[in-house]
């Protein structure tokens, strides 16, 4: 089909089309309309489907016009799309349609595309960026140790003597301001002294108690703070294991002592503010790159990928009732960044023609079965499936990617003690 067709760049990303199909090019379609409108029409004195051909063009042509340019527009907007070799990345909006019998059909479609971008030409210092150093502490390696020995911890019952991390089992007895059991009102309840609510003054009143004891307090159990009676029922302790030789053993069967479990902790706590630190960096090489080439982003990009967000957001049960838009302002920034950073990850690509083959994705797995000997099966099992040994391509490209930009750009390196870190945990 011949097409006359305009193609006029309105901004970075926004394309119009204007479309003419001449009436000779287009009558076969039409025909084919006409056919499949004359179908569904039922005109007394003929059989559905049979109406002759004078009566269907006077009485339905406008409905037959009306049905071929919602029929065939997209026909024909996806041919100049091709001969223009333009790939869309949202509906286009049709506008300024024009068509009548036997005459030419004519439309403007308007759509976005992904804005082409170029890399600049590749410097030494091209950006700056802050390298954060973790260095972990004795207290940090010591709270690990305490945390594995409590998570092996057995239960033992105790009668008195409570403390701080112990257990209860206890009747609770609402009473009035006079001290009187109100009916009705008293349930079995479990206590963990020293955590929410039995913390500060009713953790106190907890302390040192026996089975048997009673004890009032005004606590908020999910309803208000009330006053109660609470008698316990029973009390438990749990007791970590003793740590020696033998403990250690159970824990890594290739340890000898004590101090060298305690070594490896502390290598595998380094380890881990070393992965911290690493990933930390790659986003911020991959930050300052962005505000270096700042792409454009096409609105239609962001919504969609908004929209994608926001439906994987509600697929959680507490978070179904969250306003659609306070999601997408939350997730604004975040989005703009991984939109960027995929456009300029694609520009990189292509530029600089960065690929990895399939020689370098096999030696990735020959190496991880050789240092995972015991674990050969699974891993071949694992990279067996395409879907796997597609993503580790991926990730391959990305880590060379990400080794060319830290080469031209300036490292600053910043030590911090993580026991000055302001989260709320020991390590990562």
């Amino acid at each position: 089909m011949n097409l006359k067709i305009k193609s006029k760049k309105v901004n970075e990303f926004t394309y119009e089309l204007s479309i003419v199909a001449k009436w000779k090019d287009i009558q076969a379609d039409f025909e084919l309309c006409k056919k499949k409108v004359a179908k569904d029409i039922k005109v007394p004195g003929f059989r559905k489907g049979k109406i002759p051909n004078h009566i269907l063009m006077s009485q339905y042509l406008g409905q037959i016009e009306m049905n071929f340019v919602q029929d065939f527009s997209e026909k024909y907007y996806i041919l100049a799309l091709q001969e223009e070799k333009l790939n869309p990345i949202n509906q286009a909006a049709l506008k300024d349609i024009d068509f009548a019998y036997e005459k030419d059909f004519s439309f403007k479609s308007e759509f976005e595309i992904e804005p082409s971008l170029s890399v600049p030409k590749l410097k030494k210092n091209m950006v700056t960026v802050e390298k954060t150093n973790f260095i972990s502490n004795e207290k940090e390696i010591e709270d690990t140790v305490n945390n594995i020995l409590n998570s092996q911890s057995k239960t033992e019952k105790i009668e008195e003597g409570s403390l701080e991390g112990d257990f209860m089992i206890a009747d609770f007895q609402e009473i009035d301001e006079s001290g009187i059991a109100i009916i009705g009102k008293k349930e079995k309840k479990y206590i963990a002294i020293g955590q929410e609510p039995f913390i500060n003054s009713n953790k106190e009143l907890l302390l040192n108690k026996k089975v048997g004891d009673t004890v009032k307090m005004t606590v908020d159990l999910g309803s208000g703070e009330k006053e109660y009676s609470i008698s316990i029922e029973s009390m438990q302790r749990r007791v970590p294991p003793e740590l020696n030789e033998k403990f250690v053993k159970t824990m890594d069967p290739n340890c000898k002592s004590v101090e060298e479990w305690k070594s490896n902790i502390e290598k595998s706590i380094s380890l881990e503010y070393e992965k911290k630190s690493e990933e930390l960096f790659n986003s911020a090489i991959i930050d300052q790159f962005i505000k270096l080439v700042d792409p454009i982003l096409p609105s239609s990009m962001l919504d969609s990928y908004l929209a994608n967000i926001v439906n994987e957001v509600k697929t959680k049960q507490d978070m179904q009732n969250i306003d659609d838009d306070k999601i997408k302002e939350e997730y604004k920034l975040f989005a703009e960044n991984n939109l960027k950073w995929y456009l300029l990850r694609k520009a990189i690509i292509k530029d600089l023609d960065i690929a990895i083959d399939e020689k370098a994705v096999d030696f990735f797995i020959k190496e991880a079965i050789e240092k995972n000997d015991s674990q050969k099966a699974e891993i071949e099992r694992f990279y067996k499936k395409e879907s796997n040994k597609s993503k580790l391509a991926d990730d391959l490209l990305d880590q060379q990617i990400l080794d060319m930009l830290k080469e031209h750009s300036k490292v600053k390196e910043k030590d911090t003690n993580t026991a000055d870190l302001h989260a709320g945990h020991n390590h990562p």
